[in-house]
């Protein structure tokens, strides 16, 4: 087929801030300029190396992205598991390329079949769907690449909005452990919090001084 298509997520793991879903797709024309640019994985790349490179690959992609907030995970997360939300997601950005394209996802489950059970029960059936894809397919990278740079820009947004600095958002991160320990810090953040993850309840169980 004469279009690619790569499709990855930034932002499984925070517990402050949103899950952010992209797809990238490109013509196999462009495909020797991508794999040039987006060669590197995207993790290894600093915020502002990613938004370099953005503006190159925006010359040859399109990009598309769901953003999924904290207050909606938390609302989903009452019915469905996060693999399933992520799924569901990616099913949505990829549907219109379904016949058309080639397609790469960067597989969320922990088990191929399990997730193009989920796909096909959306109708799904022709895609691959890889661990680690961001590393190997740089159609990937460059869904990857957008994922990040939107979860970044909306995590500059609500610190913006609530005068909270909390880091990255990611249980790692000591000053977003400090943040979520702050009555007044996680008053002022209820809405940006993930309250259904366990990684949050571990957090707030141990004390300060075991950081």
């Amino acid at each position: 087929m004469d279009i690619i298509v790569g499709t990855d997520e930034a932002g499984r793991g925070p517990v402050i801030g949103p899950l952010i879903v992209a797809i990238a797709s490109c013509n196999r024309k462009d495909e020797s300029k991508l794999n040039e640019l987006a060669k590197k994985d995207s993790k290894k790349l600093t915020q502002s190396q990613r938004e370099h490179i953005i503006k190159d690959l925006q010359k040859i992609c399109k990009f598309k992205y769901i953003e999924l907030s904290a207050e909606k995970l938390n609302k989903l997360m009452d019915k469905k598991s996060l693999n399933q939300i992520e799924a569901e997601a990616m099913a949505t950005l990829i549907k219109p390329f379904h016949e058309i394209a080639d397609i790469m996802i960067d597989l969320p489950d922990r088990y191929a079949w399990v997730f193009r059970r989920r796909m096909e029960e959306k109708g799904l059936e022709k895609f691959e769907a890889e661990h680690k894809a961001d590393e190997n397919y740089p159609i990937v990278a460059a869904a990857s690449i957008c994922a990040k740079l939107e979860r970044e820009r909306r995590v500059a947004e609500i610190k913006q909005e609530t005068g909270v600095d909390f880091g990255s958002g990611y249980p790692s991160d000591p000053k977003t452990r400090n943040t979520i320990r702050d009555r007044v810090k996680i008053s002022a953040l209820r809405k940006h919090i993930r309250i259904k993850w366990k990684t949050l309840d571990n957090v707030l169980q141990r004390k300060l001084f075991e950081d």
